[in-house]
């Protein structure tokens, strides 16, 4: 039975994300060496923690941010640096649009709330293509965790079993798949097509 639900990941799938780009954006910025951003920022467990809601609105999440990175930040410099590292695959837009006039269309991505409160400057497409979009800081819990799924699948009133989850994670699609979610494991659009057809979708 074709899926009535398909829920996309946002870094990877719909983009390419480079966080040495990101990190040497932000280098530029606050004149902290990219290594030294990384170990205070990411490494330290600070993003693991704002993803699963430590840091619950833009402003405190920002502030401990720019303090772990050396400087104070404003939401115009994270946007820049976070733009930077993301650089947009027009043919994964054009698919999720004609799967999304298949199938109930969602996103659900691993961020914090500044991701959220941005995306629109940050990845304007997604706003447009994707009505409703999650991420794991509302969550409380992140993928790969399958309660994580459960979750997302609580507020949109579906049920599991009519989800199709894509990630180019595969422990992140083990979870989806544990959760209830048919899964796929994104490494290609060539791949992603097959599989969507055998599924009995038109691309």
């Amino acid at each position: 039975m074709r899926p009535t639900t398909i829920i996309f990941d946002m870094d990877d799938v719909l983009c390419r994300y480079d966080l040495g780009k990101r990190l040497r954006a932000l280098s530029r910025l606050t004149g902290q060496t990219p290594r030294d951003i990384r170990a205070a920022v990411w490494d330290s467990g600070f993003e693991d923690e704002a993803d699963t809601g430590g840091y619950p609105d833009p402003d405190s999440y920002l502030a401990e941010f720019g303090k772990r990175a050396g400087t104070r930040l404003t939401r115009a410099d994270w946007v820049a640096a976070r733009r930077e590292s993301m650089t947009p695959w027009p043919e994964m837009l054009a698919l999720a649009r004609t799967l999304g006039g298949q199938a109930r269309l969602a996103l659900y991505t691993n961020n914090g709330p500044l991701a959220k409160a941005e995306l629109g400057n940050l990845f304007p497409d997604v706003v447009e293509i994707f009505p409703e979009r999650y991420f794991s800081f509302e969550l409380g819990i992140k993928k790969p965790d399958p309660a994580s799924y459960g979750k997302v699948a609580a507020q949109m009133d579906v049920n599991p079993e009519d989800c199709w989850f894509i990630d180019d994670k595969k422990s992140n699609v083990v979870g989806a798949r544990m959760a209830g979610m048919l899964g796929h494991h994104f490494r290609s659009r060539e791949k992603l097509v097959d599989d969507a057809q055998g599924l009995g979708f038109s691309t």
